[in-house]
């Protein structure tokens, strides 16, 4: 039977490689710039599944550059963090800059507490925090985030804003994730991490870092095999027009709409309705609701993850990025 140390030594070099291999993927994957956006959503909706506030499909926004943001509606407390830089420095010496990454400058104190209440409590937890022993990143930012949840200082969504700041401190900082991957794992294993203390929590991070890094790995490759079907209908066009665009735009969001189409692409709405349904009786979209420009439609691929982690990362292969934002069609703006 392993040792506990070996089995610590195992997860935290399996947790490391899963991020490395994240960064790898942004480099070189043929299908980077939609993968990327689709980790954005699904970090989020998973951060707000643990703040008790499922994030609809409908309240996600993209602007053309594929950042990521929700509407109003959206009330999670991983909102106005997720995505959001802030320097190691002031996570554990700026209290004030802590409550601005948060979000909680926009929002007022709740359970009788005031703004100097919370910066009192993030003070102390700050001074827990330096007199914790020299560790690893990523067995640090466990630490970290079970020290926030046992201070609480802002005496509400104190759960999410821990796994925030843990993974800020951990695969934040090789840029493998924007705020959520350790959530996204900590929900898929089910595991008691909340009751968990010393290396049974750590393992419980180590093991989340890995699994939630193995969902996005696991969502490129879905990109990547769409992808891959799709480049060939459009090849055997003769006049495929911006329907690689019109897919392109669809693989990067929940759902498209041909007004959406319509104004990313700069077609009319007759120009974009007929490329989506090209598309749709090509079998590379799906039409998802509504009547004539109000219909959505999405990529007949499965982006949801599975309950349980796969036991082994995907092989890769190297391929041109056909599917970039760079090149341009060069055939007519519309496929009339």
């Amino acid at each position: 039977m392993a040792s506990p140390d070996h089995n610590m030594l195992l997860a935290y070099a399996q947790a490391q490689a899963a991020i490395e291999r994240i960064e790898e993927r942004r480099r070189l994957s043929p299908v980077r710039h939609p993968w990327r956006t689709r980790c954005l959503i699904a970090e989020r909706q998973a951060l707000a599944r643990i703040d008790g506030q499922a994030l609809d499909d409908l309240d996600i926004e993209i602007n053309a550059r594929g950042a990521v943001s929700t509407s109003p509606f959206d009330l999670s407390a991983a909102r106005d963090s997720i995505g959001t830089a802030i320097g190691l420095e002031a996570l554990v010496q700026d209290g004030p800059a802590l409550l601005r990454w948060l979000g909680q400058d926009r929002h007022p104190p709740t359970g009788g507490r005031t703004i100097g209440d919370q910066l009192m409590a993030i003070e102390r937890w700050q001074r827990d925090a330096r007199a914790l022993p020299p560790s690893p990143p990523l067995l640090h930012g466990a630490d970290l985030a079970r020290l926030w949840r046992h201070h609480a200082p802002l005496g509400r969504s104190d759960l999410v804003a821990s796994l925030l700041i843990g993974d800020r401190w951990g695969p934040g900082r090789w840029d493998g994730s924007a705020g959520g991957m350790t959530a996204m794992g900590l929900e898929r294993s089910h595991a008691p991490w909340l009751l968990a203390q010393g290396d049974e929590l750590s393992l419980f991070w180590l093991k989340a870092i890995a699994a939630g890094a193995q969902v996005q790995l696991d969502l490129e490759m879905r990109l990547r095999g769409y992808a891959k079907r799709a480049m060939g209908h459009v090849a055997r066009r003769r006049r495929p027009g911006k329907l690689k665009d019109v897919l392109l735009l669809a693989m990067a969001r929940p759902r498209v709409t041909s007004r959406q189409v319509a104004a990313a692409l700069g077609l009319t709405s007759a120009g974009a309705i007929k490329l989506l349904t090209i598309a749709s009786d090509l079998g590379l979209l799906i039409e998802q609701s509504g009547q004539a420009s109000y219909r959505s439609y999405a990529i007949p691929v499965s982006l949801s993850y599975s309950p349980l982690p796969s036991s082994s990362l995907p092989q890769d292969w190297h391929e041109d990025e056909f599917w970039s934002g760079d090149g341009k069609n060069e055939a007519s703006p519309e496929a009339f």
